[in-house]
């Protein structure tokens, strides 16, 4: 397991939306002929890259930033995790890095 590395986790914007089979179902805010927005999933079921080198991700393991920029841990510390939270794994992954499907329910 990698040594745990502190990185702050107050500033969660959310999971881009898109990735592997899932499509966003609504888009807020999309304007025809603008490419630059990126969907961003407030709720619902998203693909997630996900590092579980910090810890093993079971399903239903709440998930907040990682220390690896652009991918999300399993939060050991659910103190310092509280307001941090971008959902739960929906499937496992034991080592390594992966896009997982999460249920993202931003905290």
């Amino acid at each position: 397991m990698r040594q745990r590395l502190e990185r702050s986790t107050t500033s969660i914007e959310g999971v881009v939306s898109g990735a592997g089979d899932t499509r966003p179902g609504i888009v807020l805010g999309h304007r025809p002929g603008e490419s630059r927005r990126l969907p961003i999933a407030l709720t619902g079921r998203v693909y997630c890259r996900v590092d579980a080198d910090f810890g093993p991700i079971e399903v239903g393991s709440l998930l907040t930033t990682s220390a690896n920029p652009g991918h999300a841990m399993k939060a050991t510390d659910h103190t310092r995790s509280f307001g941090a939270v971008l959902g739960k794994a929906l499937r496992p992954l034991q080592s390594g890095q992966a896009m997982l499907p999460i249920l993202v329910s931003l905290q």
